[in-house]
């Protein structure tokens, strides 16, 4: 079953390179930018040994337990939705049996914390995981606790992962230190559709480029025919294959929708009890499970955003939600209004921090500049969008004008126009 449900996984290549993978009393790294998929790839990595019923032990430094559930979730059903429903349950059931997810988002991590919860897991709960994974390493924590990981798993006879944040100033040093405390490295580097991988591996300290494209969502394996030069017109992809996420809300969200209806694109419009919405199509009413995991602290918003949010179940509940339409998606288009401070004005401003800070392709429509703008990573760039990813959110402003409105319609027509089947 798991090989069929891993038709796409990346792990299938990725082992292939591997020569057995990594060994107990090992570790192996996950190193990439903020944003490129470094969670996603470990959770493909747990996933791979749950469904071969290898007991997993998943540790989050920064995301509650709900949340890494979620990406459990997500992930598994894409991998699986192929599958007939008693066999995705069945898998998902086991795979539920033989892991463990704890989190350190509020408390301070150490090693001996965690040896801690090893033995407490194994008197009380009599469970060994014989595989450890860690997510949220930068370059500071590594180094402060990498000899005391690698006693862990000698120790315990444990392969474990990390993820590493690879340095903003100097990869090659995160390479380094990969190369000196790490048996295998799975380095990860955003292209303009795709994700590529390289291995590197501590003896020798070699590189390998992997001959595998990710998608950078799910970072599942692109097939051959969704590779950028396989259409006539790879610049957008059919409508017909295209997600737009968004809220469904009046305004900027509902001309979204309407755009997506008029040429066939699939819509997923996210809302919440008691949340009112402007369009059915696509309805997707979240569960308070699923709106835990993209929880925020109120404050940490504010300050993003220089504005100030207080606690109020609406205005946190609608962030969970764009948490959502963001994190699926490969680009992001808003409709606002860019402030002096670079933000942009209203509750929708929470999609653009978001996308920059997973690195996802963001454009902003600012309503009173009459223009397209897009993010390079450190300013706003003047320039003309076209919708190139299979996923993409579109959401902005309930104050919709007659300019907003047109750039969302030439959006669709720019992108779509020489994409529709001529039947």
């Amino acid at each position: 079953m798991a090989v069929e449900i891993f038709e796409r996984s990346p792990m299938r290549i990725v082992s292939q390179h591997l020569d057995g993978g990594l060994e107990p009393g090992q570790i192996g790294a996950i190193i990439a930018r903020a944003g490129v998929g470094k969670s996603t790839l470990l959770v493909h990595i747990g996933l791979d040994a749950l469904l071969r019923d290898v007991p997993v032990l998943h540790v989050s430094l920064r995301d509650s337990v709900d949340h890494v559930r979620a990406y459990y979730d997500e992930i598994f059903a894409a991998l699986a939705r192929t599958r007939n429903l008693r066999e995705k349950a069945s898998a998902a059931v086991a795979a539920e049996r033989h892991r463990m997810i704890h989190s350190y988002l509020d408390r301070a991590f150490t090693v001996q914390h965690l040896i801690q919860n090893l033995k407490m897991l194994a008197d009380v709960a009599q469970f060994k995981p014989a595989l450890l994974l860690i997510d949220g390493f930068d370059d500071t924590l590594a180094q402060k606790h990498a000899q005391e990981l690698a006693d862990l798993a000698v120790q315990h006879r444990l392969p474990v992962w990390i993820t590493l944040r690879a340095s903003p100033t100097d990869a090659t040093a995160t390479d380094s230190w990969v190369h000196t405390h790490c048996a295998l490295g799975l380095r990860l580097s955003a292209e303009e559709r795709h994700v590529r991988i390289a291995l590197l591996r501590g003896v020798g300290r070699s590189v390998v480029e992997l001959p595998v494209a990710l998608d950078p969502t799910t970072m599942l394996v692109i097939a051959d025919n969704e590779k950028e030069g396989s259409t006539p017109n790879p610049t957008s992809p059919r409508p017909t294959d295209c997600t737009l996420y968004s809220g469904g809300a009046n305004g900027a969200e509902a001309e979204f929708g309407l755009q997506a209806e008029v040429w066939g694109v699939n819509e997923v419009n996210f809302t919440f009890d008691g949340h009112t919405q402007s369009r059915g199509r696509g309805r997707y009413e979240l569960s308070p499970r699923e709106l835990a995991a993209g929880d925020v602290s109120l404050v940490y918003v504010s300050r993003r955003l220089n504005r100030t949010y207080s606690e109020g179940s609406l205005i946190r509940r609608v962030l969970q939600t764009i948490w959502h339409m963001v994190s699926r998606s490969q680009q992001v288009f808003v409709i606002g209004e860019i402030q002096p401070d670079g933000t942009v004005k209203g509750g929708t401003g929470w999609s653009v921090e978001l996308a920059r800070m997973w690195n996802k392709t963001l454009w902003v429509f600012d309503q009173d500049q009459v223009g397209w703008f897009k993010w390079d990573g450190s300013d706003w760039v003047a320039g003309t969008p076209m919708i190139e990813s299979i996923h993409f959110t579109g959401t902005g402003t309930r104050y919709l004008n007659d300019a907003g409105k047109t750039a969302v319609k030439d959006l669709f027509e720019r992108s779509y126009a020489r994409r529709v089947d001529p039947s």
